[in-house]
């Protein structure tokens, strides 16, 4: 089995719901997964779009935890010790797609993580992130959707 990521709320390839779009309740969208790697102490989500726009950094997701819910607040610091950074939008935590565009499309990319990252729970970007995980994926799972 590899490991994978899935949503309640669209299909992989399918159409976002607009209630998750910044123009309706800007709602974040719920995850699940199955079959991380064998070591995976925490879990890292980032969500970017076709327009090269960054909609979410969520990082130090316990692995004892399958599911993110929906609708997470707007804030850096969530139970059980996940963190959220900023988005493209200057957002913290989930900022949907503002309007519908042609072939907009949305990749949630989770990274399963040898540990949990100590890096500084304001103002932290992806690339913040994506720095802050170098040396440390044991594996990552994609999933697409589309906002047109």
């Amino acid at each position: 089995m590899e490991f994978k990521i899935c949503s309640s709320a669209f299909t992989d390839g399918g159409y976002l719901p607009g209630w998750y779009a910044s123009s309706g309740l800007n709602a974040s969208p719920p995850f699940g997964w199955a079959e991380d790697p064998e070591g995976t102490t925490s879990l890292a989500l980032i969500c970017s779009s076709s327009i090269d726009k960054v909609l979410w950094v969520l990082w130090n997701i316990p692995n004892s935890r399958k599911t993110i819910y929906g609708r997470l607040p707007a804030e850096s610091t969530l139970p059980g010790g996940m963190r959220q950074g900023l988005n493209d939008l200057l957002g913290i935590g989930w900022t949907g797609p503002a309007e519908k565009l042609p072939d907009l499309s949305l990749t949630f990319t989770l990274y399963a993580l040898d540990e949990s990252l100590d890096i500084p729970e304001e103002g932290v970007t992806a690339a913040m992130l994506e720095a802050a995980m170098e040396g440390h994926i044991l594996g990552k799972a994609t999933l697409g959707c589309v906002y047109s």
